[in-house]
């Protein structure tokens, strides 16, 4: 089975991917298999990740993406040291803090299939957007690139 990062790979090109057709090369790689794989938000992740690294050289920005991870199964000891520590419910899961325009940074949170933002993330998207940040919701991969590559105008 291959991962993500092959998946993703096969419409790489000098800068990473190419804009438009990356995701129409993973759906007919996808057509020809037997069995339907699911992607998980982590491998989306992982593979967005990647990208951001293959990219750090041509644009240095990328070097502050981050992942603030506070989701996760814990047990209840480690769940509630962790909460002590500040760790909070529904922050988005990437963050690029680097200011554009009118905005202080970039948080993204991701997605894959019919999954939906929860109460507690909705409500910190609409604070963190009062504070003026962008905040997107990303379902792949792909998405992700092309929010970042809007943001910083590259």
């Amino acid at each position: 089975m291959p991962n993500n990062i092959e998946r993703y790979a096969l419409n790489k090109n000098g800068e990473g991917y190419t804009d438009n057709t990356a995701m129409e090369g993973i759906k007919r790689a996808d057509k020809n298999k037997t069995s339907k794989q699911r992607v998980t938000e982590a491998e989306e992740q992982k593979a967005l990740i990647q990208w951001a690294k293959w990219q750090e050289g041509r644009y240095p920005e990328l070097k502050l993406l981050y992942h603030c991870p506070n989701g996760g199964t814990r047990n209840k000891m480690e769940a509630a040291n962790l909460k002590r520590q500040g760790v909070k419910a529904g922050v988005p899961d990437l963050f690029l803090p680097v200011p554009r325009g009118n905005s202080h940074g970039l948080f993204l949170e991701m997605k894959v299939g019919r999954n939906k933002c929860t109460d507690n993330q909705k409500k910190w998207i609409r604070a963190l957007m009062e504070q003026g940040y962008e905040v997107k919701v990303c379902y792949s991969c792909e998405e992700a690139i092309q929010v970042i590559k809007r943001y910083l105008g590259i």
